[in-house]
């Protein structure tokens, strides 16, 4: 477990919970990517996952990342992220198990729904902490869209498992308000193009991920949803910005 908390009460909770496996844990400076980093110099299994705070498992789960991983024989697996928020949206409702493109990853690919095998970690090394959250940089989110498109630049196969799911919370406003999701929205946006840019993605691809962003803003109006609206039209405004953007250290 890597901690980013200033104070010491998840290490003390660690201490004092007797888990039925062991729980290595580590203390990591501010920042999504540097403590992602972090945790990879003490990685020693086979698969690695990267689980946020928020996300949770059925309990065969793990069981079955393992089976698929043998059945398959692939470097990497990508399984469906389900929202825990009742009345939010669905998510990957009409994708179909497959192995993963380049043109996958934006709409198939969230941080707690990839694990990778050890090779692939190996391969690809740090985590761009250019990107992220906690980052000193505008660009705060798509580190774990970046990382595994290094992974099929480096010839390795990923595959989405449709039927193997991970838990997390999407559209509930109180935790949006409270994580200051507009203000956000720009910056993953702005992060968004970086990494769009940084793989020579088509202007068309550019183009579509745009258009998208506009379809969301008019969806959420007609509904009445300002606040998702205004969200959107933040990441719109990011993207546009950043349309140019190729300033990249790695």
């Amino acid at each position: 477990m890597v901690d980013q908390n200033d104070h010491l009460r998840i290490k003390k909770f660690i201490e004092n919970k007797n888990c039925d496996f062991d729980v290595k844990y580590i203390k990591s400076e501010k920042g999504l990517s540097k403590s992602r980093n972090k945790g990879l110099e003490y990685v020693t299994g086979d698969i690695v996952g990267f689980p946020d705070d928020d996300c949770f498992y059925n309990k065969d789960t793990l069981k079955k990342i393992v089976t698929s991983y043998k059945k398959r024989d692939v470097d990497g697996l990508i399984i469906r992220a389900k929202n825990s928020v009742e009345e939010g949206r669905e998510l990957h409702k009409n994708e179909k198990s497959r192995h993963v493109t380049e043109k996958d990853i934006f709409k198939l690919v969230h941080s707690i729904s990839l694990f990778l095998s050890y090779e692939v970690v190996r391969s690809v090394g740090k985590f761009d902490e250019n990107l992220g959250l906690g980052t000193k940089t505008i660009f705060t989110g798509q580190e774990d869209r970046d990382y595994p498109l290094r992974a099929l630049k480096n010839g390795f196969d990923l595959y989405f498992d449709y039927n193997i799911i991970v838990y997390h919370p999407w559209d509930d406003k109180e935790l949006e308000k409270d994580k200051k999701f507009i203000t956000r929205a720009y910056g993953g946006a702005c992060a968004e193009m970086y990494v769009l840019n940084k793989h020579n993605f088509s202007f068309l691809f550019k183009l579509k991920r745009i258009f998208r962003k506009i379809g969301g803003i008019t969806y959420y109006l007609i509904n009445l949803d300002f606040y998702k609206s205004k969200s959107s039209f933040n990441g719109l405004k990011g993207l546009i910005n950043y349309w140019n953007y190729h300033d990249f250290d790695n």
